[in-house]
């Protein structure tokens, strides 16, 4: 009698294992995409980012220690094309240095060569390398004197 309970509660588990599998499986793919979508609210990397460039006739504006900047480029930055940015950063802010940096692929430091036209307004000229992401994101950070940290301006290039 006992063996003959056995087999029934085992055909039972065995006929609801797929319904079992199913849920599992539907919970996990429900956690990895909650897990997911929350981790790219907090980074900081295109879309979703503070400082992110949507472009509007080669100008954006992005933030220096929450005052307002304005980044205009000469054409959509491409691989291998010579662009030519302004930058009008907040009274008072001198940048001492600047480069771009991959987000998603390391293409090493590509230098951004500025002058300094006076009344917080910046010009000079970079050329990005060519990847083979179709979508390649980039950061250009710029060291501004006396702060301890950067601030970055965050855009994407498509092939």
């Amino acid at each position: 009698m006992l063996n003959n309970d056995n087999n029934k509660r085992s055909k039972i588990l065995h006929s609801q294992l797929p319904l079992v599998a199913i849920i599992v499986v539907a919970v996990c793919v429900y956690l990895a995409h909650k897990f997911q979508s929350s981790v790219l609210k907090d980074t900081s990397i295109v879309n979703g980012i503070g400082n992110s460039c949507n472009f509007v006739n080669e100008t954006c504006e992005f933030l220096i220690d929450d005052r307002l900047a304005i980044a205009t480029f000469s054409a959509m930055p491409e691989a291998e094309e010579s662009v030519t940015i302004k930058l009008l950063v907040p009274e008072g802010e001198e940048i001492e240095s600047a480069w771009i940096e991959g987000v998603n692929m390391y293409m090493g430091k590509i230098p951004v060569l500025l002058d300094n036209d006076g009344e917080g307004k910046w010009s000079g000229w970079f050329m990005l390398g060519s990847c083979s992401e179709p979508v390649m994101k980039w950061q250009l950070r710029l060291n501004i004197k006396d702060k301890e940290s950067p601030s970055y301006l965050y855009f994407v290039t498509q092939q």
